[in-house]
């Protein structure tokens, strides 16, 4: 086969993906002349073109990318799961401490703000240093502070431990899509980015149906002390089984012998001395906000998931406590089992149909795969909204209305936003690869910070107007935030090849 021409293969620059590019750049081929496009087994050209070198990730067996996968999306799941584990346990917490059920929720309103905006002070050291640390160093700092959580006899010492769980869970949480990207090619990056954002949406579904029984049977600081133990054995079993995805692909490997698993393991940073933190990292995911592919995706993002999901656990403990007589364990069910469904159901209508999009696309146009294409999928995203509103008409007649119903609209719900949050990332990282990490991480800022505010509004609003019509403000707001996605769907790579969207320059290696 000939050296790679791009407008051969089917990119002449209107609409193509972040990554493509750089398969004409000398450097980026280890310092090779040229190189032959690898296809896939459709015989269409790989995005992005992996290197010819065995260290590179994406030539890294099946396997091994699996169980990278499986590890990096169980860091995402059990992070805000450990945080979430005390929500059904408000109401004893409140007691122990002699203040409100709603004050008793701002310990998830803690995490959420410093596990949004902490990363942002700690992502730029991944794009050096590598992924590895921030994983081992997060999860164990989360981990010994929520054992801490759990001793604490003071309401102050609660917060302070919520708030560095928060920075610490959240930098292994913000950095999982770029190590999905590290690993996987776009055609099949749907797939294994969905696996990634079922944890990370589900893994809160989870810890009400765990927190729930802790809570009732063993009490509130178990609630803390379980989910700390859990992550300090995933700290252990990651010192072995996680290594180090970060590559740069501009560095002339011809004299360099492939490392081992153990070096992976042992933070060997000999390929990547040319990467040098400097001030201009800590500001580069607020960069990113000048890409409508990212600002407007963020944005519905934020308020698919906070409306989705972040204000059932806000207020289902207070809600169900009072209207249904629910207890702790009872709450956590109710709080657990209908979102789970909805996101399973959620994710096989997600990740690989985006995949079978793109691949669809490309068939008719040349091989160019088109990031806009896994938007087709958003539809699906618009029963968040319906779910939302089913819950709060049930909730407001719930003397006629069992609570089956608002178990019907959480799923719903819950299945709207899966599809959501796999489309986004999957769609985001597609148009800036390179920047992964920062894109990943910006999207998280989102979701934490505008989530945090739930619980000073939620019930507030639903006490003065009521739950449904609170609930369906919600869903308005939701719905109007879906629109702009529409539009990126038909306009999307026009505007992207605007001179004013070019690519960041950044990363370019990655």
């Amino acid at each position: 086969m000939d050296p790679i021409n791009e407008k051969e293969i089917g990119f002449s620059g209107t609409g193509a993906p972040a990554g493509v590019n750089e398969v004409k750049d000398k450097e980026s081929l280890g310092g090779e002349n040229a190189m032959e496009v690898k296809v896939d087994k459709h015989e269409l050209p790989l995005v992005p073109q992996p290197s010819a070198h065995e260290d590179d990730p994406l030539n890294w067996s099946p396997s091994l990318k699996l169980l990278i996968c499986i590890q990096v999306s169980w860091l995402a799941a059990l992070g805000p799961m450990s945080c979430a584990v005390i929500n059904p346990a408000f109401v004893p917490l409140g007691k122990a401490f002699h203040i409100t059920t709603v004050e008793a929720s701002y310990t998830l309103t803690m995490y959420i703000v410093f596990a949004g905006v902490g990363p942002l002070l700690f992502t730029p050291f991944s794009n050096i240093y590598g992924r590895r640390p921030i994983y081992l160093i997060g999860n164990l700092v989360a981990g010994v502070m929520n054992i801490i959580a759990s001793h604490c006899t003071t309401w102050t010492g609660i917060m302070i431990t919520r708030a560095i769980t928060g920075i610490a869970a959240g930098c292994t949480v913000a950095i999982g899509g770029a190590t999905i990207c590290d690993l996987f090619f776009m055609h099949e990056r749907g797939l294994f980015m969905g696996i990634y954002t079922f944890a990370l949406t589900n893994g809160p579904h989870l810890s009400p149906l765990i927190g729930g029984y802790i809570g009732q049977r063993l009490g509130w600081r178990y609630c803390f002390a379980i989910p700390g133990y859990m992550q300090l054995a995933t700290f252990v079993i990651t010192v072995f089984c996680l290594p180090e995805t970060l590559y740069s692909r501009k560095i002339d490997r011809s004299s360099h012998s492939p490392k081992s698993y153990l070096d992976l393991l042992l933070f060997k940073r000999s390929v990547l001395t040319d990467r040098k933190l400097g001030s201009t990292d800590f500001l580069r995911p607020f960069y990113m906000l000048k890409y409508i592919s990212i600002l407007i995706p963020g944005i519905y993002y934020m308020l698919c998931f906070g409306f989705g999901t972040v204000v059932f656990a806000a207020t289902g403990a207070q809600l169900f406590a009072k209207l249904y007589h629910f207890n702790v364990e009872q709450t956590g069910i109710l709080m657990s089992v209908p979102l789970i469904i909805g996101g399973l159901i959620g994710e096989f209508s997600a990740g690989w149909v985006t995949d079978y999009m793109v691949y669809r696309y490309a068939k008719k146009h040349n091989g160019q795969r088109k990031p806009e294409a896994r938007l087709d999928a958003i539809w699906l995203a618009l029963l968040t909204p319906i779910g939302v509103i089913i819950q709060g008409v049930c909730l407001t007649h719930y003397k006629t209305a069992s609570w089956v119903g608002s178990a019907f609209g959480m799923g719903i719900a819950s299945l709207g936003l899966q599809v959501a949050t796999t489309v986004v990332y999957a769609y985001c990282t597609d148009c800036y690869k390179p920047q992964s990490a920062e894109v990943s991480t910006i999207l998280n800022t989102f979701r934490q910070v505008f989530s945090s505010a739930i619980s000073f509004y939620a019930i507030p609003l639903a006490n003065r107007i009521s739950i449904q019509y609170a609930w369906l403000v919600f869903s308005m707001i939701s719905i109007v935030g879906i629109l702009p996605v529409f539009a990126l769907r038909i306009y999307g790579a026009n505007w992207r090849a605007r001179a004013w969207q070019s690519p960041p320059t950044f990363h370019t290696d990655l």
